[in-house]
């Protein structure tokens, strides 16, 4: 029974756990400080990101002369005016785009019951009269009475 005890005590770790290394563990030398940003100069301020300099292009308002007037167009309403025109002139490649932004924007039908109507029951017409019908309010003049 000692044996087993004597086996454990050198199975024991002396000393606090070694940090984990390898794989999404790189050595503690080659880590950030505490408070150290891995990018410290960062992006500077003003600088702009893909999505904000496509909402600029796309946002953009350009004067079109339509028919005889002068219109205001993003230039993604002429992108888009203009792919709706090439596909009625007959390009198949402009009415298989047309056709996906029409799917991917349009608005979907509806899967799922949105929800059940309960219908109580069958009412005879003098019935609903009855229960529907307004009430008479005594106080009111009625020429129907006389």
């Amino acid at each position: 029974m000692q044996d087993d005890d004597a086996l454990q005590d050198d199975r024991r770790a002396i000393g606090p756990p070694k940090p984990r290394q390898g794989y999404k563990a790189p050595p503690v030398q080659h880590q950030f400080k505490k408070g150290q940003s891995g990018n410290p100069r960062g992006r500077p301020k003003g600088a702009k990101g893909k999505r904000q300099i496509a909402e600029k292009v796309l946002l953009e308002k350009h004067e079109v002369v339509e028919g005889n007037r002068k219109v205001q167009r993003t230039t993604l309403e002429l992108i888009l005016l203009t792919l709706r025109n090439k596909s009625f002139e007959g390009s198949n490649r402009a009415f298989k785009d047309l056709e996906k932004l029409a799917a991917k924007y349009d608005p979907q039908p509806l899967t799922q019951r949105a929800g059940i109507l309960l219908v109580p029951g069958r009412l005879t017409m003098e019935a609903w009269d009855a229960r529907f019908s307004e009430k008479r309010d005594p106080t009111q003049y009625d020429p129907d009475e006389e």
